[in-house]
């Protein structure tokens, strides 16, 4: 009989809503136990956010789903935050220091950062107070926490575990897009040329209108799919926001490859993919995956899980060999 791995989510958007349904309405999981935990074993503890309609409200009240547990105020840093996100939502914040000791008073064994793009300051700041607070930090957006080693450092110092950085959707157009190039690859193309463009509805893609947010997700996009091939050439990036796509993405793929007898063959396709049901799978598992690693009292940054969950990581290539890696180390 295990305990429950209690978790603090930052950021309730519609991952959040689809991670809460997914626990709280037993949805059947794409692995049934990792690490030996089953679904059920994990228990919403803490919610936070910075939209001020939201906050002093019970999850259940405004998603008709999961816990009553109230949505509190979270921090942010005026300069980090995009036009986008002043222009369509009233913020509200608490200090550093009360949020901090609110997040240590939880007792949580996770934080689960779900913010907003572009808000590397506040990330940051959540890593720390997720140590101070000796829980365990996921980090699910592109700040760059992982990919810092002085953090990884301190969670090492306190036996805590950080994971991250980028969530990589189950099914999402970078999935496709890995999945891809390996199979050319592996079949003997000696090229890829190829760019993927995204629209979408989500307010997170709205953000991402943001010059500089949409710089940086492109980087690490590219990055995540030319592991896959470095001799080829990639171009990924969101392009536009069009509201009444609400949650959904709409993947725009353009492939070259060049093939037998230096002959091109030519792929042009779209994939239209939900963002927050497309991430409930991975979420799940890499929190099951990091208690168990707990529990064999592992410390700091496991590569197979930032391999097999995120797109920013330093955890090899080969999308299927990661999965099979991950599978044979957790699925006990």
């Amino acid at each position: 009989m295990h305990s429950k791995i209690k978790v603090v989510l930052v950021g309730t958007g519609n991952v959040a809503e689809y991670l809460i349904r997914g626990i709280y309405e037993n949805v059947k999981p794409w692995h049934a136990s990792v690490g030996g935990y089953k679904i059920d074993d994990i228990e919403i503890v803490g919610l936070f956010d910075v939209d001020k309609k939201k906050v002093g409200k019970s999850f259940r009240e405004i998603y008709k789903t999961g816990p009553e547990v109230i949505i509190e105020p979270s921090v942010f840093y005026p300069e980090e935050i995009s036009r986008e996100m002043n222009a369509n939502l009233e913020l509200i914040k608490t200090d550093e220091l009360s949020l901090m000791r609110r997040i240590k008073s939880l007792g949580a064994d996770q934080v689960i950062n779900l913010i907003n793009s572009g808000q590397q300051k506040a990330s940051e700041f959540l890593a720390k107070a997720s140590a101070e607070a000796g829980s365990s930090f996921v980090n699910a957006t592109p700040s760059i926490i992982v990919n810092n080693e002085q953090i990884v450092k301190e969670f090492a110092n306190k036996k805590l575990l950080v994971a991250g950085d980028d969530l990589q959707s189950q099914l999402g157009g970078t999935w496709l897009h890995r999945i891809l190039m390996l199979a050319f690859k592996q079949y003997g193309s000696t090229w890829v040329k190829s760019y993927q463009l995204d629209v979408g509805g989500s307010f997170e893609t709205l953000n991402t209108m943001d010059e500089k947010i949409r710089e940086q997700k492109k980087k690490i996009k590219s990055s995540a799919i030319k592991r896959e091939d470095e001799a080829s050439e990639i171009v990924t990036g969101t392009t536009d926001f069009v509201p009444f796509l609400n949650d959904y993405r709409v993947s725009h793929f353009y492939i070259e490859v060049l093939g037998p007898f230096n002959e091109k063959f030519y792929i042009d396709a779209e994939y239209k993919t939900k963002d927050g049901p497309n991430a409930y799978n991975i979420i799940v598992d890499v929190i099951r995956a990091l208690k168990y690693e707990s529990e064999k009292g592992s410390s700091g940054s496991i590569k197979l899980i930032n391999a097999f969950g995120f797109k920013s990581n330093a955890g090899g290539t080969n999308l299927l060999k990661i999965l099979e890696d991950f599978e044979k180390n957790y699925l006990v």
